[in-house]
């Protein structure tokens, strides 16, 4: 029995092992068959699965043709993991490998990126402290990959809420010395992240067994990102910086202190109506921003309406 059954385990490693190397086949059906058929197996034997996805991806996207399908058949495979199966060493060698293809990579290359996105934020479901430790290297010093890094943290606050939000004070303590010195061009990833891991709290305050997620420090971190966005994003010439910042300030209204809320209405309101003046796509954003500055400033329980309305 014994040998019958190592004869089957050599057999299902040849078949993964064929599969995997046909993820790179010159013929784009041999590949998506094989992502396919490899996505299938990968929850009935994850650990095998990883393995050989592992050994080919350790040279890289030098020499493997197709990182994105394994990257997708990887994070397949993370996401069946059993809990005890999912050993800490093991997931950090994995997201190494993901987060060093990031960082080596100057061209962007969207497919595989967002196939290492969601790898990484697979991992982070089980191990969010290592998936989170994993991107923070990339947070010190000049770096290309810090835009990648920053959307997979938004990424993983749209689909892991409540394990991110407690984790949103070492987020900012990183983002924070940084903001200042992001330039145009980067101002819109900033500004979606923060918009995301906003949303992501508001889950989490919703969650009825959760408390609430802030302490001072978080408030003077949300304060502070808050006026950045507010007194010098807005104003950018960029169309897309003004709308991302101000989608981002639509989701943090209700989670800054009254107090700024107040003092921010006379130059957030104008900002926010000049958008709803663009074309359709940009005016429906800048609504949703102002209705929810509506709702913060009228309805809120921690005291009375911040505006007032005169009938002409």
């Amino acid at each position: 029995a014994s040998s019958s059954s190592a004869a089957a385990s050599a057999a299902a490693l040849e078949a993964v092992q064929v599969l995997v190397a046909s993820l790179a086949d010159d013929s784009p059906r041999a590949r998506d068959s094989a992502l396919a058929a490899l996505r299938e197996i990968a929850p009935l034997n994850p650990l095998l699965v990883l393995d050989c996805c592992a050994t080919v991806s350790r040279g890289g996207h030098r020499r493997f043709g197709n990182m994105a399908g394994v990257f997708l058949v990887m994070a397949s495979a993370v996401r069946a993991l059993d809990r005890l199966d999912a050993e800490r060493e093991f997931l950090r060698k994995i997201a190494k490998i993901a987060t060093a293809e990031i960082g080596c990579q100057k061209d962007f290359n969207v497919d595989w990126q967002r196939a290492a996105a969601t790898l990484l934020v697979a991992i982070g479901s089980h191990d969010p402290d290592l998936m989170m430790e994993e991107i923070f290297l990339y947070f010190s010093g000049p770096t290309s990959a810090l835009p990648a890094m920053l959307q997979i943290l938004a990424d993983f606050a749209s689909a892991e809420a409540l394990q991110f939000t407690p984790r949103l004070k070492d987020v900012l303590l990183r983002v924070l010395p940084i903001l200042g010195s992001v330039r145009d061009g980067q101002r819109p990833v900033f500004a979606n992240a923060l918009k995301c891991w906003c949303q992501a709290a508001w889950v989490y305050i919703g969650d009825a067994s959760s408390g609430l997620p802030f302490d001072d420090d978080v408030m003077s971190f949300m304060n502070s990102v808050f006026e950045l966005l507010l007194k010098v994003w807005t104003g950018s010439r960029d169309l897309k910086v003004r709308l991302s910042s101000v989608e981002a300030l639509g989701e943090m209204v209700g989670l800054v202190t009254r107090s700024q809320l107040k003092s921010a209405l006379p130059r957030i309101i104008p900002t926010m109506l000049d958008l709803c003046k663009k074309d359709q796509e940009v005016a429906f954003t800048a609504a949703h921003s102002l209705h929810n500055l509506l709702n913060a400033s009228l309805l809120s329980e921690s005291g009375p309406p911040l505006l007032e309305f005169e009938v002409n």
